[in-house]
């Protein structure tokens, strides 16, 4: 078996260090379902804090459709569940080709 343990990667002031892009004015967001006291919104805007949370207990899907390429070098993540244990599981997709493709 070929096995690496790397160092950790320190963690690192990534709000006030990086400018974060205007998702209100540069994509379309899709989701596939949204409980409508914590909408998508209370995730991506800033100074929103309550985070976003779906209707559902179903796998669910946050699609960002840019109206233009955009250059990407960071993307946080945040998951927080204080009510129930569960694991939280995300895959990170992308589309060259405007989402023919991922």
């Amino acid at each position: 078996m070929r096995k690496r343990i790397g160092n950790p990667i320190p963690q690192q002031n990534v709000d006030s260090d990086h400018k974060w892009l205007d998702i209100e004015n540069l994509a379309v967001v899709e989701v596939t379902s949204e409980n409508a006291e914590i909408p998508i919104e209370s995730a991506l805007l800033p100074g929103k804090v309550s985070g976003w949370r779906a209707s559902g207990p179903e796998e669910q899907i946050i699609r960002l459709i840019f109206d233009n390429p955009q250059r990407l070098q960071w993307i946080r993540l945040n998951f927080e569940e204080l009510e129930i244990e569960r694991t939280q599981e995300y895959v990170l997709r992308w589309s060259q080709d405007g989402g023919q493709s991922y």
